[in-house]
């Protein structure tokens, strides 16, 4: 009978937690027995393979597949198979480990004979088991995080492989001729003990209870069953093409670093590292696209460069291999994605119950099947090709970087291929790449992969922040999945970042947060949804005007401040113009100014005294100086030291002096008399004498407005220079307050600034 698998939440986290630490340690064992590894090419290589003979270890291990067909007729008859997954993984182990001894009990002659039976039994091992495992991981991960599961198992392995591999390349560096007979028996020996820690680790994975289906057991006809499902069909075939690429070269670049380019056990250790960082945020970048935008489209993207790559192999000679690196970079980023999102394809086209282990059974043995051609002809070529030498750009070529080409070449049959596969999510790589293209990608890639590693909350809030500023539309589903984060600092960055995104599809989970009232994150997510500036929120940012919540109003005074459009700015005036409240009052002043509302400006001075804080007064003359037109520039003064300042005030009452004299609208008599008045004005600052100051502004305010002649004038412009002779006017006429000398000498020269400004630029 065939079995409906099932695990509980907490069974299925420990399976996860398992089964990434095992791979982890089956990185280090992977680097120090994988077959193509630098360790396993440089054991062959010292038992006198060559090229050919190594890429028939690849072909053996793609061939040796076939044993997977047995899975479907074993899975119903194995009563225990967490047992046998385990044991006969132990038994791969032990036969891999087993080659360190062949120098030691083999003749020369028989050598490598007894390194094909080695590795033979133990690829027997691993596939008779391959089906289970991959059940097992495929019915414990559920599927909505398998890409993210996949980049995680991956991640970790990857850098324990790394570490390892830089290890194993400094320590065989170490021993020279037949003493690396040595160096291979500890690197074998410690890469055995690592992968018996995997399975013994494994061990403590939950296993699934089988239940019944009522599916009958398969036999041999059952074998075709999945190769009748179309996209299975076109799925295997564009894997199994890729596959084959890959293996015309894949067991030939150890080879080729080693033999033909000279490069050190180190060096290519250090370079491997290269490869295994971009490795990593490839992992996690890709691995969020994919559970997004589905495997297709990801997969499009990746395999045209990942197919170019072999080309840049080409071009490398012993002493000038710098592109080397260069290549091992480019596989990181690209190789990443497609073995990520391979994994979820697969399993899409899994059905449930015990047939999985039969799906399993027959994607990996057909795929296998045509990569199994790839290395085996990769080898026949390498031998027939071994005398053909020439230059192409200076570079010379041999047998090597003519398959490395060939490789290249054939990868443009899965390209076209690919585009037949269905995939449930229907993205198309068009779309993707059209989002990936907008906003800073390398600044997206940088922090989510930030985001995602990090576990300090600080670090998370500003990777959040960050993310937003990027102005990528892929960072929009962390930033929303982020406001439900434990942490109240990331649910606020998460709710600013979106702000800054500039996306639509961040206002509906916006505006849920708004309208929540147990939500903590209200007050970001009103001036999140002013800075998207859609029409949508105006009316929800209205109603938030009159909240209980103080910080939920003044934020949704911000939010539609940001909002274009005069129906908003009304809005804004009318809530200005009503009942006045000191708490949001200078909120509403600071916005209207920013809009260039000239009529917040007698109002706002005539409430000036009705704060007692100097620092809100002090804003709401800033907001004053905004709404005349003189920007930040009282800001900017008041934010100088001291003998700057002086300087930059006198500068600006002389210049102040030279506009009015040139005003148009005065006449003659008048701007002598002005000039007069603002040399007594420069004097008077000089000197800190306040009270001449003051009475000599109101001279100069009251010789511009009897003296200026409006007729033929420029409307806006004359209005706009009365409206500033109101605001001198009205802060003159205010209380005097002792902890604002400075903020008087700056507001009145801004404002005189700006009146000599617009005086000198109407023209009649």
């Amino acid at each position: 009978m065939e079995a409906q698998n099932t695990l509980s939440r907490g069974q299925t986290n420990r399976a996860m937690r398992s089964f990434i630490t095992a791979s982890g340690l089956w990185g280090v064992w992977g680097q120090a027995l994988g077959i193509g590894t630098a360790a396993f090419t440089g054991f062959a290589l010292h038992l006198g393979a060559d090229e050919s003979f190594i890429a028939l270890f690849t072909s053996l291990a793609y061939a040796l597949a076939l044993t997977q067909l047995l899975a479907p007729f074993l899975n119903a008859r194995i009563q225990h198979k967490k047992r046998f997954i385990i044991s006969f993984g132990l038994v791969e182990i032990l036969l891999r480990g087993s080659l360190v001894i062949i120098p030691f009990t083999f003749p020369p002659d028989l050598r490598l004979a007894a390194m094909v039976g080695l590795i033979g039994a133990s690829l027997l091992s691993a596939y008779s088991v391959s089906p289970f495992y991959g059940t097992w991981v495929s019915n414990a991960v559920p599927e909505q995080i398998r890409a993210r599961f996949t980049s995680r198992q991956t991640i970790l392995a990857t850098i324990t492989a790394m570490i390892a591999g830089f290890a194993i390349g400094q320590f065989i560096d170490l021993f020279e001729g037949n003493d690396k007979e040595i160096g291979f028996l500890w690197v074998f020996g410690i890469g055995s003990l690592f992968g018996f820690l995997g399975y013994i680790n494994l061990a403590r994975a939950p296993f699934p209870k089988e239940q019944p289906t009522g599916e009958n057991r398969p036999g041999l006809a059952d074998l075709i069953t999945p190769f009748r499902d179309v996209n299975f069909r076109r799925a295997a075939l564009f894997f199994g093409s890729w596959t084959f690429a890959l293996g015309l070269s894949g067991p030939l670049y150890s080879v080729f670093m080693l033999d033909r380019l000279k490069i050190s056990y180190t060096e290519i250790s250090i370079f491997n590292a290269f490869f295994m960082v971009t490795s990593i945020a490839g992992y996690r970048i890709w691995a969020g696209l994919i559970d997004r935008f589905g495997s297709k489209a990801v997969l499009q993207i990746l395999v045209v460069p990942a197919g170019l790559i072999p080309f840049v192999w080409v071009f490398n000679a012993p002493g000038t291999y710098y592109l080397v690196p260069v290549a091992l970079v480019l596989s990181g980023i690209c190789f990443s994605g497609i073995g990520v999102g391979a994994s979820p394809l697969v399993y899409s086209l899994l059905p449930q119950g015990g047939k999985r282990t039969l799906y399993l059974a027959s994607w990996s043995v057909s795929v296998s099947l045509m990569g199994a051609l790839g290395p085996l002809i990769g080898g026949v070529l390498a031998h027939r090709l071994q005398n053909v030498h020439f230059q192409a750009l200076g570079i010379p070529i041999g047998n090597l970087q003519i398959i490395f080409a060939i490789s290249a070449l054939a990868s443009i049959v899965p390209m076209f291929l690919l585009r037949r596969v269905s995939d449930s999510k229907a993205t198309s790589s068009r779309d993707l790449i059209s989002q990936m293209r907008r906003g800073n990608l390398l600044s997206y890639a940088y922090n989510a992969t930030i985001f995602n590693l990090a576990n300090a909350e600080t670090t998370r809030a500003r990777a959040a922040e960050a993310l937003g500023r990027s102005g990528n539309p892929l960072a929009i589903e962390q930033l929303v999945q982020a406001l439900a984060d434990a942490s109240p600092k990331v649910r606020s960055s998460a709710a600013r970042a979106l702000g800054e995104s500039g996306a639509d599809n961040a206002v509906e989970p916006l505006l849920r947060e708004l309208l929540d009232g147990s939500s903590d994150i209200r007050s970001e997510a009103a001036e999140a949804l002013g800075r998207l500036g859609n029409l949508s929120s105006v009316d929800p940012l209205v109603d938030a005007l009159e909240d209980d919540d103080l910080r939920v109003r003044i934020s949704a005074i911000r939010g539609l401040g940001n909002i274009p459009g005069d129906e908003v700015h009304e809005l804004l005036f009318w809530h200005f113009g009503s009942d006045f409240n000191s708490q949001t009052f200078p909120t509403l002043v600071d916005v209207l100014s920013a809009r260039g509302d000239q009529r917040i400006v007698k109002p706002t001075l005539e409430r000036l005294d009705s704060f007692r804080s100097s620092a809100v007064r002090l804003q709401l003359l800033n907001s004053v100086c905004r709404a005349l037109g003189a920007d930040d520039q009282f800001y900017r003064l008041l934010s100088q030291e001291d003998t700057r300042r002086v300087d930059s005030i006198g500068r600006l009452l002389k210049e102040t002096s030279a506009d009015l004299q040139n005003a148009a609208g005065l006449a003659e008599a008048q701007r002598l008399t002005l000039a007069e008045h603002c040399s007594s004005l420069v004097q008077a600052y000089e000197n800190e004498e306040v009270v001449v100051m003051r009475s000599t502004t109101l001279s100069i305010i009251r010789t511009v407005r009897d003296g200026f002649t409006a007729e033929g004038g420029q409307a806006y412009e004359v209005l706009s220079l009365y409206i500033i002779i109101v605001a001198i006017n009205s802060f003159l006429a205010s209380a005097e307050h002792e902890d604002m000398a400075v903020a008087q000498e700056i507001f009145l020269s801004v404002c005189l600034s700006r009146l000599g400004k617009l005086a000198a630029t109407i023209r009649f």
